[in-house]
């Protein structure tokens, strides 16, 4: 995995301009800031009513994470009588049939948290293997 760049920065992020922070040397939001081009003349940014004393209510920390695309082959070691079950249940976590079946497909990626989510759902149902994805990729994330 390489450096990310400015462009890797969704538009609607904010970033952080405060070098006097506390948290500044590990906060992904501060390093996206250092990487803005000098060009740049409009961002969301990070206020400083974040801050409360050394913490911050938008810290990221400045590191990368896995996230994962597609579960095309996440049902291939369960059985066939927990499947239906399972993806009733998984469906929920997405928030909606529709929204399942766009992760499933791969159209958006499957943040950190989400694979938290549906790993403990696998485990309720009594399956003790992580969940398969179809690509898992480490890279710098940016959670809204």
């Amino acid at each position: 995995m390489t450096e990310f760049t400015f462009k890797e920065v969704p538009r609607k992020w904010a970033i952080c301009y405060q070098s006097d922070c506390p948290l500044a040397e590990t906060c992904l939001r501060r390093h996206a800031a250092t990487l803005a081009p000098a060009t740049l003349e409009q961002h969301a940014t990070v206020l400083p009513a974040a801050r409360r004393g050394e913490k911050c209510n938008l810290f990221v920390a400045d590191e990368p994470v896995v996230v994962a695309r597609g579960m095309t082959k996440i049902f291939n070691n369960v059985k066939s009588d927990d499947v239906s079950r399972l993806r009733n249940v998984l469906e929920a976590c997405f928030g909606s049939r529709a929204q399942y079946y766009r992760y499933r497909a791969g159209r958006y990626v499957i943040t950190p948290e989400q694979q938290k989510r549906v790993a403990a759902v696998f485990r309720y149902f009594g399956y003790t293997q992580p969940p398969v994805y179809d690509q898992t990729t480490v890279r710098y994330y940016f959670p809204e």
